[in-house]
């Protein structure tokens, strides 16, 4: 018999806008087993949560997330774009799944510890460059958070 493990792909992008706190919080309430998210660098290398290469489809900013420093995305996103450390913070001792769009073959650490353990918390996988997404069809417009 197969163990079934329900992963939230990009927390729970239904309910509340993809790869914020509040939708990996939701995620996670709603029962799912890990939650999976999209890492990106700023300008200035802060991990941050951001599928898509522009702040345009979530964020109404038709800014490319690798010209912006970290305060200029929280900034125009009113801090909506968490910091990888933070969605970590937030996801407590649940697994995350990070997928790392554009980055690369090869450029991958890993996976991550929780604080205080040993036991990794985290996959990730590479993609060669900018691609959409392997798991949808095509972008659907997010609900606006609150």
């Amino acid at each position: 018999m197969r163990t079934v493990t329900a992963v939230a792909h990009r927390g729970d992008p239904y309910r509340v806008r993809e790869n914020t706190i509040d939708s990996l919080r939701s995620a996670l309430r709603q029962g799912a087993d890990a939650v999976e998210i999209d890492v990106r660098l700023t300008r200035d290398g802060v991990p941050v949560l951001l599928h898509d290469e522009t702040l345009k489809r979530l964020w109404e900013q038709d800014r490319p997330l690798r010209s912006l420093s970290w305060d200029e995305v929280r900034g125009l996103t009113d801090g909506g774009v968490p910091t990888l450390v933070d969605a970590l913070a937030a996801t407590g001792e649940s697994r995350v799944m990070l997928d790392l769009p554009g980055a690369g073959p090869g450029r991958c650490a890993g996976s991550s510890t929780s604080s205080g353990s040993t036991e990794p918390r985290s996959a990730c996988t590479t993609a060669p460059g900018p691609r959409p997404c392997s798991r949808c069809a095509r972008p659907t417009p997010p609900p606006r958070s609150p």
